[in-house]
């Protein structure tokens, strides 16, 4: 979409149009919603001829409760000698180029502390002559530093992941603490592993509790819905807390609608849709393939006096493979499918349609994969309703809910 129709304003990040985080920070918020609504009506306009109503984000700025910087070698104009230690730097990459890092001192879309915390630990690695892994020699010790933080109980985690060596814990820990007061749990983790991103073999608590809390509060009516989560160095939890409170109460109102008596809950996570309709019926059967987060969910089922919802770990397409063996879904249920990024994919997708639940809806965090989807969705179903939530303001991303009846 052409951004000219929009007036621009000054990005508030310095890193802004170098850094891949945000692309449109450029737009003032209420046009990036416009610009959500128009792309998305654009993309369904063969399926939905209505406008595709975008909640907005309670809060534009610091909205994220996790990111992760990476300890990266630095990239220079022209190639130093082979002999060169390149300079360690701790920050996200340069767009559309993985292998260039940026130095960020500041990332408004993250968590508020990080701008302190970031400065202290990069003052921290250089005192102690510490370096990134060379991904080309494998020398070096840092990976990834890790911060969440609860937006609605306040607490922080901070994990620092490396490879295999020595470090100072004691003055890391107080490194840590002096910049971030917040502080309620620090890791450090180990990863020995090729891959890029946040990943331990193994994790040591450093100092603090080994989890933090977060919670929920889903508007009810008049009432809220107020839900506890327990939050470990890698649960999968909504990065934007207050933003997730509006889908989360989209869908209990659906529930409430198609007021079915057995909820199937996929890609269900630690469990955050499964409670939030618990209460609304009979069962939730939430399906999970990540062992963490089901036992995370069944920790949280405890904590908030939950006991009609069952977990399972097994991959999605497994699981509606053994449902359809035994005859399909029954017929008072509905269905919530929260996939990944990369959608359903084709087997679990043909699975579940298969399976001939009379309601789905489906969440998705990337449209586009959504609507190559639809069309295998529509040979059976109808559409009732499209709308979104952005949970990912100054990005392209957002979150669409399209609820669908069996024909």
């Amino acid at each position: 979409m052409n951004d000219t129709q929009f007036n621009e304003i000054q990005p508030r990040c310095a890193y802004f149009g170098d850094c891949g985080g945000c692309q449109i920070q450029h737009i003032p918020y209420p046009a990036q919603l416009e610009r959500k609504q128009a792309a998305l009506g654009e993309l369904f306009a063969e399926f939905w001829d209505k406008p595709i109503p975008v909640h907005g984000s309670p809060i534009e700025w610091h909205y994220r409760n996790k990111i992760d910087m990476n300890f990266a070698r630095m990239q220079y104009d022209e190639k130093p000698p082979d002999d060169f230690v390149r300079d360690t730097v701790l920050g996200f990459n340069k767009r559309g180029k993985w292998y260039f890092p940026l130095d960020i001192d500041a990332c408004h879309i993250g968590p508020e502390s990080s701008t302190p915390l970031t400065g202290a630990v990069r003052d921290w690695y250089k005192a102690q002559g510490l370096h990134a892994v060379d991904r080309r020699t494998q020398e070096g010790l840092l990976q990834v530093l890790l911060m969440r933080e609860s937006k609605r109980t306040g607490e922080g985690m901070v994990v620092l992941i490396t490879s295999d060596g020595d470090i100072d814990h004691d003055s890391f820990v107080e490194t840590v603490r002096n910049a971030y007061p917040a502080v309620a749990s620090i890791y450090r983790g180990i990863y020995r592993g090729s891959a890029r991103g946040a990943f331990a073999d193994e994790l040591e608590l450093l100092w603090g509790k080994p989890d933090i809390n977060e919670e929920l509060h889903i508007a009810d009516g008049d009432d809220t819905r107020q839900l506890t989560f327990r939050i470990s160095p890698f649960s999968f939890f909504q990065t934007n807390t207050l933003g997730a409170e509006i889908l989360y109460g989209l869908i209990r109102d659906w529930v409430k609608e198609v007021d079915p008596t057995i909820l199937y809950d996929l890609y269900g996570g630690a469990g955050g849709i499964a409670f939030t309709c618990s209460d609304l019926v009979d069962l939730v059967r939430s399906v999970e393939v990540v062992e963490s987060a089901t036992s995370d969910g069944e920790y949280n089922a405890q904590v908030n006096g939950i006991d009609n919802v069952f977990f399972t770990t097994q991959k999605i397409r497994g699981y509606l493979q053994d449902v359809n063996n035994q005859g399909g879904m029954e017929p008072n249920c509905a269905v919530v499918v929260d996939p990944p990024r990369e959608g359903m994919t084709p087997k679990p997708l043909k699975r579940l349609i298969q399976a001939n639940p009379p309601q789905i809806l489906y969440i998705s965090c990337k449209p586009s994969e959504f609507a190559k989807e639809l069309p295998e969705f529509m040979e059976n179903y109808t559409i009732d309703s499209m709308q979104a939530v952005d949970l990912f303001p100054h990005t392209e991303h957002v979150e669409l809910v399209t609820a669908l009846s069996r024909r």
